[in-house]
Protein backbone atom coordinates (compact mmCIF):
# COMPACT_ATOMS: atom_id res chain seq x y z
CA UNK A 1 0.00 0.00 0.00
CA UNK A 2 1.21 3.42 -0.59
CA UNK A 3 1.76 5.55 1.86
CA UNK A 4 -0.50 7.95 0.87
CA UNK A 5 -3.10 5.30 0.57
CA UNK A 6 -2.60 4.84 4.42
CA UNK A 7 -2.05 8.50 5.31
CA UNK A 8 -5.61 9.03 3.88
CA UNK A 9 -7.44 5.77 5.32
CA UNK A 10 -6.24 7.05 8.71
CA UNK A 11 -8.07 10.43 7.92
CA UNK A 12 -10.90 8.86 6.47
CA UNK A 13 -11.29 6.33 9.81
CA UNK A 14 -10.79 9.13 11.81
CA UNK A 15 -13.02 10.97 10.06
CA UNK A 16 -16.04 8.98 10.42
CA UNK A 17 -14.92 7.88 13.97
CA UNK A 18 -15.19 11.28 15.09
CA UNK A 19 -18.69 11.73 14.06
CA UNK A 20 -19.62 8.29 15.23
CA UNK A 21 -18.84 9.78 18.52
CA UNK A 22 -21.10 12.58 18.47
CA UNK A 23 -23.70 9.72 18.20
CA UNK A 24 -26.75 12.14 16.73
CA UNK A 25 -30.00 11.76 15.57
CA UNK A 26 -29.61 13.33 12.18
CA UNK A 27 -33.59 12.97 12.20
CA UNK A 28 -34.10 15.94 14.68
CA UNK A 29 -31.27 18.44 14.02
CA UNK A 30 -32.87 20.27 11.61
CA UNK A 31 -35.28 22.43 13.73
CA UNK A 32 -32.23 22.73 15.88
CA UNK A 33 -29.78 24.35 13.20
CA UNK A 34 -32.62 26.17 11.76
CA UNK A 35 -32.07 29.79 12.27
CA UNK A 36 -28.07 28.92 11.06
CA UNK A 37 -28.71 27.65 7.88
CA UNK A 38 -31.07 30.53 6.67
CA UNK A 39 -28.41 32.87 8.25
CA UNK A 40 -25.82 31.71 5.82
CA UNK A 41 -28.15 31.92 2.95
CA UNK A 42 -29.18 35.78 3.54
CA UNK A 43 -25.52 36.32 4.11
CA UNK A 44 -24.21 34.99 0.78
CA UNK A 45 -27.26 36.03 -1.50
CA UNK A 46 -28.30 32.31 -2.41
CA UNK A 47 -31.09 30.72 -2.75
CA UNK A 48 -29.69 27.41 -0.85
CA UNK A 49 -28.02 26.32 2.10
CA UNK A 50 -27.18 23.11 4.09
CA UNK A 51 -25.26 21.44 7.00
CA UNK A 52 -23.75 18.55 5.75
CA UNK A 53 -22.39 15.57 7.58
CA UNK A 54 -20.68 12.91 5.97
CA UNK A 55 -19.84 9.14 6.91
CA UNK A 56 -18.64 6.30 4.61
CA UNK A 57 -20.96 6.02 2.29
CA UNK A 58 -23.47 9.03 2.84
CA UNK A 59 -23.95 12.85 2.91
CA UNK A 60 -26.65 13.63 5.16
CA UNK A 61 -28.09 16.97 5.12
CA UNK A 62 -29.36 17.67 8.74
CA UNK A 63 -30.14 20.87 8.40
CA UNK A 64 -32.05 22.64 5.12
CA UNK A 65 -32.89 25.67 3.73
CA UNK A 66 -34.85 26.02 0.46
CA UNK A 67 -33.74 22.20 -0.73
CA UNK A 68 -35.92 19.05 0.62
CA UNK A 69 -33.18 16.65 0.28
CA UNK A 70 -32.07 14.65 3.35
CA UNK A 71 -29.45 11.68 2.10
CA UNK A 72 -27.32 11.57 -0.89
CA UNK A 73 -24.68 8.84 -1.95
CA UNK A 74 -21.38 10.56 -0.94
CA UNK A 75 -19.68 10.07 -4.38
CA UNK A 76 -22.41 12.65 -6.07
CA UNK A 77 -21.35 14.94 -2.98
CA UNK A 78 -19.63 18.26 -3.56
CA UNK A 79 -18.38 18.36 -0.13
CA UNK A 80 -16.31 15.67 0.37
CA UNK A 81 -14.10 17.87 -1.66
CA UNK A 82 -14.57 20.87 0.63
CA UNK A 83 -13.62 19.16 3.68
CA UNK A 84 -10.26 18.06 2.21
CA UNK A 85 -8.60 20.78 3.19
CA UNK A 86 -8.79 23.65 6.18
CA UNK A 87 -10.27 26.35 3.39
CA UNK A 88 -13.33 27.56 2.05
CA UNK A 89 -13.84 26.30 -1.44
CA UNK A 90 -15.99 28.32 -3.88
CA UNK A 91 -16.67 27.24 -7.45
CA UNK A 92 -18.27 30.38 -9.34
CA UNK A 93 -19.72 28.09 -11.92
CA UNK A 94 -19.72 24.00 -11.49
CA UNK A 95 -20.68 24.05 -15.02
CA UNK A 96 -16.81 25.12 -15.65
CA UNK A 97 -15.58 22.64 -13.28
CA UNK A 98 -15.13 18.91 -14.98
CA UNK A 99 -15.78 17.03 -11.34
CA UNK A 100 -19.24 18.51 -11.05
CA UNK A 101 -20.19 20.09 -14.71
CA UNK A 102 -21.59 16.16 -15.71
CA UNK A 103 -24.04 15.82 -12.72
CA UNK A 104 -27.86 16.34 -13.26
CA UNK A 105 -28.46 18.94 -11.00
CA UNK A 106 -25.70 21.07 -12.29
CA UNK A 107 -26.83 20.02 -16.51
CA UNK A 108 -30.43 20.93 -16.24
CA UNK A 109 -31.83 24.90 -16.97
CA UNK A 110 -32.85 25.16 -13.64
CA UNK A 111 -29.67 23.20 -11.84
CA UNK A 112 -26.93 25.28 -9.53
CA UNK A 113 -24.05 27.12 -11.21
CA UNK A 114 -22.42 28.87 -7.76
CA UNK A 115 -21.27 26.49 -4.57
CA UNK A 116 -19.20 27.47 -1.80
CA UNK A 117 -18.65 25.19 1.16
CA UNK A 118 -16.70 25.85 4.78
CA UNK A 119 -15.58 22.66 6.13
CA UNK A 120 -16.77 21.67 10.28
CA UNK A 121 -13.58 20.92 12.09
CA UNK A 122 -13.67 19.65 15.57
CA UNK A 123 -11.47 20.99 17.99
CA UNK A 124 -9.43 17.46 17.53
CA UNK A 125 -9.10 18.21 14.05
CA UNK A 126 -11.41 16.29 12.31
CA UNK A 127 -13.52 17.69 9.28
CA UNK A 128 -17.02 15.94 9.81
CA UNK A 129 -18.98 17.60 7.59
CA UNK A 130 -19.74 21.11 5.83
CA UNK A 131 -21.93 24.26 5.48
CA UNK A 132 -22.58 24.90 1.85
CA UNK A 133 -24.72 27.93 0.19
CA UNK A 134 -25.40 27.00 -3.21
CA UNK A 135 -27.44 29.10 -6.22
CA UNK A 136 -28.64 29.15 -9.63
CA UNK A 137 -26.37 32.37 -10.91
CA UNK A 138 -22.65 31.76 -11.16
CA UNK A 139 -21.24 34.66 -9.14
CA UNK A 140 -18.30 35.09 -6.25
CA UNK A 141 -18.89 36.44 -2.51
CA UNK A 142 -16.39 38.86 -0.78
CA UNK A 143 -13.85 38.50 1.07
CA UNK A 144 -16.14 40.30 3.92
CA UNK A 145 -19.09 37.62 3.60
CA UNK A 146 -16.61 34.71 3.42
CA UNK A 147 -15.44 35.69 6.91
CA UNK A 148 -19.36 35.33 8.41
CA UNK A 149 -19.95 32.20 7.20
CA UNK A 150 -16.44 31.17 8.75
CA UNK A 151 -18.25 32.89 11.45
CA UNK A 152 -21.42 30.72 10.88
CA UNK A 153 -19.48 27.49 10.29
CA UNK A 154 -17.58 27.81 13.48
CA UNK A 155 -21.05 28.25 15.69
CA UNK A 156 -22.31 25.33 13.73
CA UNK A 157 -19.29 23.36 15.01
CA UNK A 158 -19.54 24.84 18.31
CA UNK A 159 -23.34 23.62 18.90
CA UNK A 160 -22.38 20.34 17.74
CA UNK A 161 -19.48 20.13 20.44
CA UNK A 162 -21.82 21.16 22.91
CA UNK A 163 -24.03 18.44 22.47
CA UNK A 164 -21.15 15.99 22.42
CA UNK A 165 -20.09 17.48 26.12
CA UNK A 166 -23.59 17.27 27.27
CA UNK A 167 -23.57 13.55 26.68
CA UNK A 168 -20.39 12.84 28.09
CA UNK A 169 -21.41 14.67 31.44
CA UNK A 170 -24.91 12.87 31.51
CA UNK A 171 -22.44 9.70 31.10
CA UNK A 172 -20.78 11.00 34.16
CA UNK A 173 -24.31 11.57 36.11
CA UNK A 174 -25.60 8.58 35.64
CA UNK A 175 -24.89 6.67 38.69
CA UNK A 176 -25.45 10.19 41.04
CA UNK A 177 -28.42 10.58 39.08
CA UNK A 178 -29.88 6.83 40.35
CA UNK A 179 -28.90 7.81 43.97
CA UNK A 180 -30.88 11.24 43.29
CA UNK A 181 -34.09 8.92 42.31
CA UNK A 182 -33.44 6.60 44.87
CA UNK A 183 -33.78 9.64 47.12
CA UNK A 184 -36.10 11.31 46.20
CA UNK A 185 -38.05 7.74 46.04
CA UNK A 186 -37.04 7.34 49.70
CA UNK A 187 -37.97 11.06 50.88
CA UNK A 188 -41.42 10.47 49.01
CA UNK A 189 -42.73 7.50 51.38
CA UNK A 190 -42.37 9.35 54.79
CA UNK A 191 -43.41 13.07 53.54
CA UNK A 192 -46.73 11.05 52.28
CA UNK A 193 -46.90 9.81 55.83
CA UNK A 194 -46.58 13.19 57.31
CA UNK A 195 -49.07 14.81 54.56
CA UNK A 196 -51.70 12.11 55.71
CA UNK A 197 -51.19 12.49 59.18
CA UNK A 198 -51.72 16.69 59.10
CA UNK A 199 -54.93 15.96 56.86
CA UNK A 200 -56.17 13.96 59.84
CA UNK A 201 -55.12 15.95 62.50
CA UNK A 202 -56.76 18.92 60.72
CA UNK A 203 -59.83 17.56 60.66
CA UNK A 204 -59.70 16.19 64.19
CA UNK A 205 -61.64 18.73 66.82
CA UNK A 206 -58.80 20.89 68.31
CA UNK A 207 -59.48 22.93 71.18
CA UNK A 208 -56.33 25.66 70.40
CA UNK A 209 -56.42 27.60 66.78
CA UNK A 210 -52.77 27.54 67.37
CA UNK A 211 -52.52 23.80 67.04
CA UNK A 212 -54.73 23.69 63.85
CA UNK A 213 -52.24 26.46 62.37
CA UNK A 214 -48.73 24.65 63.13
CA UNK A 215 -50.77 21.29 61.73
CA UNK A 216 -51.67 23.17 58.17
CA UNK A 217 -48.17 24.59 58.47
CA UNK A 218 -47.02 21.02 58.40
CA UNK A 219 -49.58 19.99 55.44
CA UNK A 220 -48.29 22.98 53.15
CA UNK A 221 -44.61 22.06 54.30
CA UNK A 222 -45.12 18.72 53.05
CA UNK A 223 -47.07 19.20 49.88
CA UNK A 224 -43.91 21.20 48.51
CA UNK A 225 -41.92 18.65 49.26
CA UNK A 226 -44.01 16.24 47.54
CA UNK A 227 -43.88 19.07 44.66
CA UNK A 228 -40.05 18.84 44.45
CA UNK A 229 -39.80 15.09 44.29
CA UNK A 230 -42.51 14.81 41.71
CA UNK A 231 -40.28 17.48 39.91
CA UNK A 232 -37.43 15.52 40.19
CA UNK A 233 -38.57 12.25 39.26
CA UNK A 234 -40.65 14.09 36.44
CA UNK A 235 -37.69 16.10 34.95
CA UNK A 236 -35.34 12.70 35.03
CA UNK A 237 -37.91 11.11 32.82
CA UNK A 238 -37.67 13.50 30.13
CA UNK A 239 -34.50 13.10 30.09
CA UNK A 240 -34.01 9.79 30.30
CA UNK A 241 -36.42 9.49 27.17
CA UNK A 242 -34.51 11.83 24.99
CA UNK A 243 -31.60 9.35 25.71
CA UNK A 244 -33.43 6.04 25.17
CA UNK A 245 -35.30 4.04 22.46
CA UNK A 246 -37.15 1.26 22.54
CA UNK A 247 -37.27 -1.52 19.67
CA UNK A 248 -40.27 0.19 18.16
CA UNK A 249 -38.61 3.82 18.18
CA UNK A 250 -35.53 2.30 16.89
CA UNK A 251 -36.97 0.46 13.63
CA UNK A 252 -38.52 3.74 12.76
CA UNK A 253 -35.07 5.80 12.99
CA UNK A 254 -33.64 3.13 10.73
CA UNK A 255 -36.60 3.26 8.20
CA UNK A 256 -36.14 6.98 7.95
CA UNK A 257 -32.75 7.60 7.60
CA UNK A 258 -32.19 4.00 5.31
CA UNK A 259 -35.97 3.67 3.38
CA UNK A 260 -35.07 6.04 0.65
CA UNK A 261 -31.12 4.62 0.24
CA UNK A 262 -32.60 0.96 -0.09
CA UNK A 263 -35.46 2.31 -2.32
CA UNK A 264 -33.22 4.03 -4.90
CA UNK A 265 -31.38 0.83 -5.32
CA UNK A 266 -34.20 -1.18 -5.74
CA UNK A 267 -33.48 -3.21 -2.29
CA UNK A 268 -36.28 -4.51 -0.29
CA UNK A 269 -35.15 -3.02 3.32
CA UNK A 270 -37.15 -5.11 6.30
CA UNK A 271 -36.82 -3.85 9.85
CA UNK A 272 -38.59 -6.21 12.55
CA UNK A 273 -39.27 -5.90 16.06
CA UNK A 274 -40.67 -8.56 19.07
CA UNK A 275 -43.24 -6.47 19.78
CA UNK A 276 -43.44 -8.25 23.03
CA UNK A 277 -40.64 -6.36 23.93
CA UNK A 278 -41.39 -3.18 21.75
CA UNK A 279 -41.58 -0.93 24.72
CA UNK A 280 -38.94 -1.45 26.92
CA UNK A 281 -36.59 1.68 26.56
CA UNK A 282 -32.85 1.06 26.57
CA UNK A 283 -30.22 3.44 26.13
CA UNK A 284 -29.23 4.95 22.88
CA UNK A 285 -25.74 5.21 22.67
CA UNK A 286 -23.59 4.67 19.64
CA UNK A 287 -26.97 2.41 18.16
CA UNK A 288 -28.09 4.51 15.38
CA UNK A 289 -24.38 4.79 13.75
CA UNK A 290 -23.45 1.14 14.89
CA UNK A 291 -26.30 -0.01 12.86
CA UNK A 292 -26.80 2.37 10.21
CA UNK A 293 -23.28 1.44 9.54
CA UNK A 294 -24.08 -2.32 9.04
CA UNK A 295 -27.18 -1.77 7.13
CA UNK A 296 -25.43 1.20 4.59
CA UNK A 297 -22.61 -1.80 4.40
CA UNK A 298 -25.19 -4.15 3.06
CA UNK A 299 -27.05 -1.50 0.61
CA UNK A 300 -24.03 -1.00 -0.82
CA UNK A 301 -23.11 -4.91 -1.77
CA UNK A 302 -26.39 -6.09 -2.51
CA UNK A 303 -27.46 -6.03 -6.01
CA UNK A 304 -31.21 -4.19 -6.96
CA UNK A 305 -33.85 -6.57 -6.15
CA UNK A 306 -31.58 -8.02 -3.34
CA UNK A 307 -32.65 -7.94 0.44
CA UNK A 308 -31.83 -6.43 3.62
CA UNK A 309 -33.23 -8.03 6.77
CA UNK A 310 -32.55 -6.56 10.21
CA UNK A 311 -34.22 -7.90 13.30
CA UNK A 312 -34.31 -6.59 16.54
CA UNK A 313 -35.00 -8.64 20.21
CA UNK A 314 -34.55 -8.05 23.58
CA UNK A 315 -34.07 -11.18 25.39
CA UNK A 316 -32.19 -12.70 28.76
CA UNK A 317 -29.36 -14.51 28.06
CA UNK A 318 -27.29 -15.56 31.11
CA UNK A 319 -29.05 -14.22 33.58
CA UNK A 320 -28.65 -10.69 31.72
CA UNK A 321 -30.92 -8.54 29.91
CA UNK A 322 -29.51 -8.40 25.98
CA UNK A 323 -30.21 -6.49 23.26
CA UNK A 324 -30.18 -8.27 20.32
CA UNK A 325 -29.49 -7.03 16.47
CA UNK A 326 -28.78 -9.11 13.14
CA UNK A 327 -28.22 -7.19 9.81
CA UNK A 328 -28.71 -9.80 7.57
CA UNK A 329 -28.19 -9.79 3.20
CA UNK A 330 -27.95 -11.75 0.55
CA UNK A 331 -25.26 -9.76 -1.28
CA UNK A 332 -21.88 -10.25 -2.56
CA UNK A 333 -20.39 -11.54 0.48
CA UNK A 334 -17.25 -10.90 2.50
CA UNK A 335 -13.77 -12.66 1.35
CA UNK A 336 -12.19 -14.25 4.10
CA UNK A 337 -9.08 -12.62 3.67
CA UNK A 338 -11.09 -9.62 4.98
CA UNK A 339 -13.01 -11.52 7.35
CA UNK A 340 -9.56 -12.81 8.89
CA UNK A 341 -8.12 -9.05 8.80
CA UNK A 342 -10.96 -7.22 10.12
CA UNK A 343 -9.55 -6.08 13.00
CA UNK A 344 -6.85 -4.41 11.32
CA UNK A 345 -7.02 -0.49 9.75
CA UNK A 346 -5.99 -1.24 5.94
CA UNK A 347 -6.76 -0.03 2.76
CA UNK A 348 -9.65 -1.24 0.65
CA UNK A 349 -10.36 -0.63 -2.48
CA UNK A 350 -14.20 -1.48 -1.98
CA UNK A 351 -16.64 -1.12 -5.08
CA UNK A 352 -20.36 -1.68 -4.48
CA UNK A 353 -22.73 -3.54 -6.80
CA UNK A 354 -23.41 -0.48 -8.50
CA UNK A 355 -19.75 0.53 -8.75
CA UNK A 356 -20.08 2.53 -5.20
CA UNK A 357 -16.89 3.74 -4.16
CA UNK A 358 -15.98 3.31 -0.55
CA UNK A 359 -13.10 2.77 2.03
CA UNK A 360 -13.60 -0.70 3.62
CA UNK A 361 -13.86 1.09 6.69
CA UNK A 362 -17.43 0.55 8.07
CA UNK A 363 -16.65 -2.93 10.18
CA UNK A 364 -13.93 -1.86 11.75
CA UNK A 365 -15.54 0.94 13.24
CA UNK A 366 -18.64 -0.98 14.11
CA UNK A 367 -16.51 -3.58 16.02
CA UNK A 368 -14.46 -1.05 17.91
CA UNK A 369 -17.90 1.26 19.00
CA UNK A 370 -19.62 -2.02 19.84
CA UNK A 371 -16.34 -2.91 22.11
CA UNK A 372 -16.50 0.34 23.54
CA UNK A 373 -20.24 -0.62 25.15
CA UNK A 374 -19.37 -3.78 25.93
CA UNK A 375 -20.97 -5.37 23.71
CA UNK A 376 -19.83 -8.58 21.15
CA UNK A 377 -20.22 -8.71 17.27
CA UNK A 378 -20.27 -12.10 15.13
CA UNK A 379 -20.05 -12.35 11.62
CA UNK A 380 -21.42 -15.12 9.34
CA UNK A 381 -20.46 -14.50 5.47
CA UNK A 382 -19.66 -16.25 2.07
CA UNK A 383 -19.18 -14.66 -0.78
CA UNK A 384 -21.49 -14.55 -3.55
CA UNK A 385 -24.16 -15.52 -1.06
CA UNK A 386 -24.83 -12.69 1.77
CA UNK A 387 -23.82 -11.69 5.28
CA UNK A 388 -24.87 -11.87 8.85
CA UNK A 389 -23.87 -9.98 11.47
CA UNK A 390 -25.25 -10.06 14.63
CA UNK A 391 -24.72 -7.77 18.03
CA UNK A 392 -25.45 -8.51 21.45
CA UNK A 393 -25.57 -5.56 23.79
CA UNK A 394 -26.32 -5.84 27.74
CA UNK A 395 -28.55 -3.30 28.77
CA UNK A 396 -28.23 -1.50 32.35
CA UNK A 397 -31.02 -2.48 34.70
Amino acid sequence: MKLADVEHTKIVYERIKKLGEFDLDYTSLHEEFKGLVELAAHIAGTEISLINLLDQHSQWSVSRHNLDVFQMDLEYSICQYTIQSDHIMEIPHLGHDERFSDRPFVKADDGFRYYLGIPLKVKTGEKIGALCVMGQEAKTVSEEKKKLLRLVANEIVEKLESKLKMDELQDTLDKSTVQRNQLAHDVRGPVGGILGLAVSTENAPLEEDESRQYMGMIKGAASKLMDLTDDILERQKARQQENHLTLSSLKEHLEDLYALPARNKEIDLDVVFNAAMGNLEFSRKKLLPIVGNLIANSIKFTPSQGTVHVNLDIADKEGVRVLMIEVRDNGKGIPKERLDNLNKLAWFDDLGTNYEKGYGLGLQLVMEMVESIQGTLTIDSEEGKGTSVRIVIPLKE
